[in-house]
């Protein structure tokens, strides 16, 4: 099941993605919650799925056509954003560094979400706006001390995720937080893929376009802590909320460490793809 949050910034409405159509779920269903975290907080991902078996014999009006309506993040309004440093081999290579012993987190703000195609604002003290395209899993359920084994049953599903960075900012400040979190820095989507459509997360091909030339391209099985892993680990330090967003690191070929240095400026297009879960594309403007 591919999820989606549909319609205007602020204002987007739960849906299921169905090939050129997405079911307004609340149409079909009045009683559903407005948005996905609260469906994942209450457990209704199975009555979703129940509308989505049996809409050939629902009214046309429960459907919208995608190419009509925005698609903003699948998830609006996640407690936190939890990012990860140095997670995959040939990244911490192109630094000169070795992949860290335990999990490097840092966080970005939940405002700096966006969806498929919307605009990226550069801000205007940033000089060095750089990209990484990175797998992210979203929480199902709340999740304390989760034993490793039982870590895959706490996760809802799967999107392509961008951690769009202010080096510049990033590395004066040596705090990651602002520099990660300017308003736009996290394009989230096209679409949550339920994690029983994924057979492996870890063999899954994953890459970034800028203006249609591929500066980063490898797969997921190259990440040194691994889904499971993140929400054992994860889990002894905090309490996971359902629609928490956990991004995995990024593989090798961002702009700060290329030599020369390259920058994204406005104009510029992106397209981060992985395997299963779609493309996610967005213009700095």
């Amino acid at each position: 099941m591919k999820l989606v949050s549909f319609g205007p910034s602020g204002k987007e409405r739960p849906g299921v993605l169905m090939g050129s159509r997405i079911l307004d779920l609340c149409a079909a269903d009045p009683t559903l919650p407005a948005t996905v975290r609260d469906m994942l907080e209450r457990g209704l991902l199975p009555r979703a799925a129940n509308l989505m078996q049996s809409a050939g014999s629902g009214p046309a009006g429960n459907f919208v056509n995608l190419d009509a309506v925005r698609l903003g993040p699948p998830i609006v309004n996640p407690s936190k954003i939890i990012c990860l440093g140095l997670n995959y081999s040939d990244h911490a290579k192109e630094q000169g560094k070795e992949v860290p012993e335990r999990p490097l987190l840092f966080a970005k703000a939940p405002s700096c979400l966006c969806g498929n195609r919307d605009p990226v604002a550069m801000p205007p003290e940033v000089t060095q706006l750089d990209h990484e395209v990175e797998l992210a899993f979203v929480i199902g359920r709340r999740a304390k001390n989760v034993a490793h084994h039982d870590a895959p049953a706490y996760i809802a599903g799967y999107g392509v995720f961008m951690d769009l960075s202010a080096r510049d900012v990033q590395f004066r400040e040596k705090q990651w937080f602002r520099g990660k979190s300017f308003d736009g820095f996290g394009p989230f989507g096209p679409y949550l893929t339920t994690s029983d459509e994924i057979r492996d997360p870890h063999d899954l091909a994953i890459s970034l376009e800028v203006d249609g030339v591929t500066v980063q391209s490898s797969n997921t099985g190259n990440m040194r802590f691994r889904v499971d892993y993140l929400v054992h680990y994860l889990s002894h330090s905090m309490t996971l909320e359902p629609g928490d967003i956990v991004s995995t690191g990024t593989p090798a070929g961002v702009g700060v460490f290329a030599n020369p240095q390259r920058f994204l400026r406005p104009g510029q297009r992106l397209r981060a793809a992985i395997d299963s879960l779609g493309s996610l594309e967005n213009r700095i403007v």
